[in-house]
């Protein structure tokens, strides 16, 4: 399922329209998908509330919505989450996926991912972006942030997974 139509069902769920009558300051602040040997995981999506600094998540699986637990938001203290603009996605997910995968065979043809994580997030850099990090069978990861506008790559950095393990 595509990100726009996934959120467009859990916005008319009645889970997600009881929830947000009790949360009304409550935003959009991320998307997230993962993908593993070309097998998709279920849409997540965060509802971040300033006032409580905390997230909710809603898991979108094809036959019901899944809501988790409130908690605490992994991120720096200083650091203010944004809420993603949804009219800056223009271009669908697998057409993302295809320009990175794209630009990947171009740049590092050696590497191939067996895992792909995918967050669609509000950066101060970059400002709403597709975040997309590789795992390949190199043990490298390679990060990219996408234009969710025309799917132009706008970074790109390949890091061996072993430079994670502290010594």
């Amino acid at each position: 399922m595509e990100l726009k139509p996934a959120l467009k069902k859990l916005k008319e769920s009645n889970e997600f329209k009881e929830w947000n009558k009790k949360n009304p300051d409550s935003f959009f602040s991320y998307a997230f998908k993962m993908l593993e040997d070309n097998k998709e995981q279920p849409w997540q999506f965060g509802f971040y509330n300033k006032s409580k600094d905390k997230v909710i998540t809603f898991i979108v699986h094809q036959e019901k919505i899944e809501m988790q637990e409130e908690e605490e938001i992994f991120k720096k203290p200083d650091t203010k989450i944004k809420q993603i603009d949804i009219e800056k996605i223009t271009i669908s997910f697998k057409e993302i996926l295809k320009k990175t995968e794209e630009f990947i065979k171009k740049k590092y043809p050696k590497e191939l991912s067996n895992k792909t994580i995918a967050i669609l997030q509000g950066l101060d850099k970059y400002g709403t972006v597709w975040n997309l990090t590789y795992i390949t069978h190199s043990f490298n990861t390679i990060n990219i942030k996408a234009s969710p506008e025309d799917g132009k790559i706008l970074h790109d950095k390949i890091e061996s997974i072993m430079g994670f393990i502290k010594k």
